[in-house]
């Protein structure tokens, strides 16, 4: 089931033969299995790595298995990162990759390589190609689970999810990047171990996420962690959406609806977060008034919830600013109503970086109504058009867009550095939102000294 991959252009290459065809491996990490082998030691390529190769797929992953310790490691010259070496795993740096070096002899009792895949998580990452013979060790019968798409867990299941219960939360990775099934044997085990992601680090369970809001099956792997329980141990703000209806506007409950706006946005972080998100307030400002559901103000507390949720799980604050900015401002109607500097106000409310996101996700969010009068997306487009032409005419995104800067400010009104300069200019820039034909920097001047030179300074 072997497909010809390729490498980024400009990476040297080894053709290595194996039972299951000719795995390209880059030279410069063959050049570390080759330091390794020379001292007598075994190298087995295992996990990703393989399956990747049977996929036709360039591996995201390097892991081997060795019978080389890490002081042995640690002299062939190559960087090392002992993080995980309490559990038998050290990081080696070849260049630009990273290799997950497990040593056998420190992870299983008997220190082979047959009973390393035997603790391995799931069948079609239990397989192994031994470098350089190219044999291949596949004992759970991998190939098999990988033609027929299935995602089984080695051997006894809720073993393997209660030696390391993030597996949970890997297994909806990979029906979200691959599209796999998970047999129901698995799924069951991953139910009753569940509880187990309390103890697991945040910050691993994250980098999991994440991987799962950009694969090409997202909803369906929310599906797989909703009905095995997983997500009150790390994410319980996505359920009180559950089976919580809407109004007319929608076809799907909060729940789902969050689910579809998901899948409808681009692959990109940033604004499947910021999908992920959008209505997750929904359910705590829900009010029946006169027959129907209301959410009066529930971009706000979406806001504050994904700012809470987000804090919570360590991400960075330069993305939990840019989600939140979305969030904050996904509830926009009427375009065709609205003034030029409504626009412009809009466009200084998100910044230029983030227009193209903010599009993308109120475009998703009105397909996701699943209705005929909720998904106006020729609106979209018009709102569209109106930014970029206001953009075009006058780009005012901040007030570094001003005709005159803060030292102009310091100079012409004697003041020294300080928050009386950034009010100032932030006064002129609401100024030029309205009128940017006075965007220039005689104008701005005369309209400071008006405004704030001498004892008649008006109020800020």
């Amino acid at each position: 089931m072997t497909q010809k991959y390729e490498y980024p252009k400009g990476t040297n290459i080894l053709a290595f033969s194996t039972e299951i065809g000719e795995l390209s491996i880059p030279l410069k990490l063959v050049s570390f299995f080759e330091w390794i082998v020379e001292r007598g030691f075994s190298v087995w390529l295992v996990g990703g790595v393989v399956r990747d190769f049977l996929m036709g797929k360039p591996p995201k992953d390097w892991d081997i298995a060795t019978d080389a310790s890490f002081d042995d490691l640690k002299k062939s010259g190559f960087k090392t990162i002992p993080l995980g070496a309490r559990f038998g795993i050290l990081d080696v740096i070849v260049d630009k990759y990273i290799v997950e070096v497990t040593d056998i002899r420190k992870t299983t009792e008997s220190g082979d390589i047959e009973s390393d895949l035997a603790r391995r998580d799931f069948t079609i990452n239990a397989m192994a190609v031994e470098y350089p013979s190219g044999k291949l060790l596949d004992p759970f019968r991998g190939i098999k689970d990988l033609k027929r798409k299935k995602l089984r867990a080695v051997l006894k299941p809720e073993e393997r999810f209660s030696e390391d219960p993030l597996r949970i939360i890997r297994a909806a990775r990979f029906v979200s990047e691959l599209g796999f099934k998970i047999v129901p044997s698995t799924l069951q085990a991953m139910k009753t171990v569940a509880p187990g992601i309390s103890r697991v680090a945040i910050e691993r369970i994250r980098e999991e996420m994440f991987r799962i809001l950009l694969g090409a099956e997202v909803f369906e792997a929310f599906e797989i962690l909703r009905k095995v329980n997983a997500f009150p141990y790390f994410f319980p703000e996505i359920l009180e959406g559950w089976r919580k209806k809407q109004n007319e506007f929608h076809k799907y409950s909060i729940y789902y609806h969050i689910l579809h706006t998901v899948a409808n946005v681009t692959p990109k972080l940033r604004v499947r977060l910021a999908a992920l998100f959008h209505d997750i307030g929904k359910a705590r400002c829900r009010i029946r008034k006169g027959g129907k559901f209301h959410f009066y103000g529930h971009e706000k507390e979406s806001e504050l919830i994904a700012r809470e949720v987000l804090t919570r799980w360590r991400v960075s604050s330069a993305l939990i600013d840019d989600v939140c900015i979305l969030v904050r401002n996904h509830m926009v109607y009427g375009f065709d109503r609205w003034s030029d500097s409504a626009i412009r106000r809009l466009i200084s409310r998100l910044g230029e970086d983030l227009i193209d996101d903010f599009l993308e996700l109120i475009k998703a969010d009105r397909i996701s109504h699943g209705t005929k009068n909720g998904a106006d997306i020729h609106e979209v487009e018009v709102l569209r058009d109106r930014i970029y032409e206001q953009i075009r005419r006058h780009r005012l995104f901040s007030v570094k867009d001003l005709a005159i800067n803060g030292h102009d400010v310091m100079e012409i009104l004697g003041l020294k550095e300080g928050p009386q300069v950034g009010k100032i200019l932030h006064y002129l820039y609401k100024h030029v939102l309205e009128k940017p034909q006075d965007n220039r920097k005689d104008i701005l001047i005369s309209i400071m000294l008006s405004k704030f030179a001498g004892p008649a300074q008006g109020p800020l």
